[in-house]
């Protein structure tokens, strides 16, 4: 009989064996009375010694049902003892091992319909599947069974007919073996029509689009930029230009000058929905995962980096469409605002010293030091009275003005606070947030001037102010949400890729914030290069933390070759695109499928018992995604190479041809690589030495708009980029033709392979890049 005590080899004051992993999230449950196992070897060969079956928990650290069922169930000894007994137990950082997740989550909603965390899942000693569910409570009630319930009947099941139960398992693999068929489609890649799936999605956009709050969906909301924002802006912007909007778009009723304006306007109140509701963290800054209401107002707290990074990259789009789409200046500066928010969050409180940037922040924390039960949302949210206390200083400050009110009450009426809180019940599952209020910008200056007797001048004083000092009150008083420490290599991708546009992109107010996004970008790029990037095999591991993780997935690969690639255009600095094409032979010496086409989104691995290839994007673009945008990228910086890379972008698109013919919308950012193939990448050179003023004049000019399809190239002829040459006959032929004399600071345009004749004023700069 398997114990609750601590497990051989384990350190005094664990109890089990995952007091020796590294995942946080693991971390978190090393105190627990179940024999916990991690994913490997050890787990497998110990459920056939003992013949039992697997119970496998899949979850993260940031995850509130995951802590959830752990307090009710995993730290109960009674329950941890029927756990013991008659299962070995197997626990998961889903994002550590994704290969894991995503294979056991497609058994989960092919057999309920349904997904979420904490995944659980019942195993034969084989690794198959028979039965699986996610959260349970601790006592079953209203017909629902308790999760001892659930326990107790599985584990009876087994004990009668083994046998049985393993031919289901085997029988389930091998249909989730033909659901997951990789066979390529009868389509080819010139039946999908890029024209018409974009329109497929502008349609479903236009119509899921919610045109009061913004978003695209009821309750919960979520702002998913890789199936929303990334293609509105991208859509918007081929529309928006006169040599593109008849290749993108599709005949119909609708023309080109009303989709590119409603494409923006999309996106605009999506995030101004988001900036202006409890989704920010007003104090803080950044924003919280999703929404729980339509209206933006009461945040899931928890806060991840892929979330951060993608609303930094969707912003920094909209706000650099061109003129035309019909943003007013103050909207897009609004937007700028909005990314500068996130990178504060961010290089403030999730940017590792060291490099790389920290995973999430959880949704749940203490009110207040000493106390033993954590509440969602305990960091963010405010009692009325406690803002009064926290804000009475402000009456004796300069510059908030006179009035019948005091300056916090003027501060609770921008904010929507009110005295007995103002969270909906209905929303309030487990009536943690009664009393509290979540701040959203309930009014905006001029509407808070005009009702509480001040000016815009002391309102917004008082705004400011006021938030400095909760957030001091809040840093001080109130324990921080735990903080997931990993660094994952593929969102570390998605940050540098944010970062690296932001430096091109912020204007000059911001250029102090600018500098220390690119700092950061390039830190993180060395960290990975140091910490998780072997230069022996130029094979990825997943993460960091206190050592390597496990092997790195094909998101990893994607998502960083995405990052180095922007990286390389803010810089100029050839290591960065020379490495990313490095990256993209050995992804696709793991992960292409040579006999099917397209790509494996896992790793080789003897555990995982079938490779998926996971081509829907989600809270994150597919690695499918992300790759066919790199491959269409790649074939203009290493020229050389561009029939290799067609003719994986033309299998990867052969293999999904059914569904992207089908349901776009699932596939949004492949849709976006398609357009970009469709229109033929924009690669400018601009020729001059980087510390040229007039050689920064020409690349801002290029920079100042959103171009989708911009392959930018740096060629200073002092120090020319002759890695890349190596790769790229245009800039063979440049480095030959300059090896002497001065030249003139210019940028010329190469399209399908041809470039036109070196343009030196900004005026003509601007025109051919339009």
């Amino acid at each position: 009989m398997a114990s609750t005590q601590a497990a051989p080899g384990v350190p005094p004051g664990a109890r089990n064996r995952l007091a020796k992993a590294k995942s946080p999230y693991l971390l978190q449950h090393a105190s627990n009375p179940v024999d916990w196992y991690e994913w490997g070897q050890e787990a497998f060969d110990a459920a056939k010694e003992r013949d039992v079956p697997i119970f496998l928990s899949i979850g993260y650290s940031a995850c509130h049902w995951c802590h959830s069922m752990a307090h009710e169930s995993f730290e109960n000894p009674a329950i941890a003892q029927i756990m013991n007994e008659n299962y070995v137990n197997i626990k998961v950082d889903r994002e550590e091992r994704p290969d894991v997740d995503s294979l056991y989550m497609l058994f989960q909603q092919a057999t309920s319909g349904r997904g979420g965390w904490p995944l659980s899942v019942f195993l034969t000693p084989e690794l198959h599947p028979f039965f699986s569910g996610t959260y349970w409570p601790p006592r079953g009630s209203l017909g629902r069974p308790g999760f001892p319930d659930v326990l107790q009947r599985i584990a009876q099941v087994w004990r009668e007919d083994p046998s049985k139960v393993r031919e289901s398992g085997a029988s389930v693999i091998a249909q989730l073996a033909k659901l997951s068929s990789s066979s390529a489609s009868s389509s080819t890649p010139a039946d999908v029509d890029p024209p018409i799936s974009a329109s497929k999605i502008y349609a479903h956009l236009s119509q899921r689009f919610d045109p009061r709050h913004g978003g695209f969906s009821t309750a919960p909301k979520f702002p998913s930029p890789s199936q929303t924002l990334r293609f509105l802006s991208r859509y918007a912007a081929y529309l928006a230009s006169e040599k593109t909007a008849g290749k993108v778009l599709p005949p119909g009723p609708a023309g080109a000058a009303e989709r590119k304006e409603s494409s923006a306007r999309m996106g605009l109140k999506t995030l101004k929905g988001m900036w202006e509701g409890g989704i920010h963290d007003w104090v803080g800054n950044g924003f919280s995962r999703y929404s729980v209401d339509e209206r933006w107002h009461l945040p899931h707290c928890k806060k991840m980096l892929y979330d951060e990074a993608q609303l930094i990259s969707s912003a920094l789009e909209l706000a650099l469409l061109p003129p035309n789409v019909g943003l007013l200046n103050a909207e897009r500066e609004l937007l700028f605002d909005f990314a500068a928010d996130i990178i504060r969050y961010s290089t403030r409180d999730m940017a590792n010293p060291m490099g790389g940037f920290f995973s999430a922040e959880d949704a749940d924390s203490f009110e207040k030091y000493g106390d033993t039960h954590p509440k969602e949302g305990a960091f963010y949210v405010w009692t009325a009275q406690e803002i009064d206390d926290v804000l009475a200083p402000l009456e004796k400050a300069e510059g908030v003005g006179k009035g019948p009110l005091t300056p916090a009450d003027v501060f609770k009426h921008q904010f929507g606070v009110k005295p007995d809180g103002n969270v909906d019940p209905q929303y309030d599952i487990q009536g943690e947030l009664v009393g509290k209020n979540v701040l959203y910008l309930a009014s905006h200056s001029d509407e808070t001037a005009l009702a509480t007797g001040r000016s815009v001048e002391e309102v917004d004083k008082i705004v400011s102010e006021g938030l400095k000092m909760l957030k001091d009150y809040r840093d001080t008083k109130r324990p921080r949400p735990h903080l997931d420490d990993k660094i994952v290599t593929a969102w570390q991708g998605l940050m540098i890729s944010a970062l690296s546009t932001a430096f091109t992109a912020l204007p000059k107010r911001y250029e102090t914030l600018a500098a220390q996004a690119l700092s950061l970008a390039e830190s993180s790029a060395l960290f990975v290069k140091a910490n998780v990037y072997n230069k022996e095999t130029g094979e990825l591991r997943r993460s960091w933390r206190e050592g390597r993780g496990p092997v790195g997935q094909a998101d990893d690969y994607a998502f960083l070759i995405d990052g180095l690639i922007n990286l390389y255009q803010a810089t100029g600095k050839e290591e960065y695109v020379t490495w990313a094409i490095d990256l993209q032979a050995k992804q696709d010496e793991i992960f292409y499928d040579h006999e099917n086409g397209g790509y494996f989104s896992t790793a080789p691995d003897p555990s995982i018992l079938i490779r998926l290839k996971d081509f829907q994007d989600g809270a994150e673009p597919s690695a499918l995604s992300v790759t066919l945008l790199n491959l269409e990228r790649l074939s203009a910086y290493a020229e050389d190479n561009h029939v290799v890379y067609s003719e994986r972008f033309e299998g990867a698109v052969k293999a999904n041809a059914a569904m992207i013919s089908k349901a776009p919308h699932a596939l949004a950012t492949s849709v976006n690589a398609l357009l970009d193939r469709f229109v033929g990448h924009k690669q400018i050179i601009v020729t001059g030495q980087q510390r040229d003023p007039r050689t920064q004049q020409l690349l801002a000019a290029v920079r100042s708009r959103f171009i989708p399809n911009l392959v930018l190239i740096h060629f200073d002829p002092t120090a020319p980029p002759k890695q890349l040459a190596e790769k790229n006959a245009t800039l063979r032929s440049l480095i030959e033709s300059n090896l002497e004399g001065e030249v003139t600071p210019n940028v010329r345009v190469c399209e399908n392979f041809a470039c036109g004749l070196p343009v030196t004023a900004l005026e003509e700069v601007e025109k051919v890049i339009a």
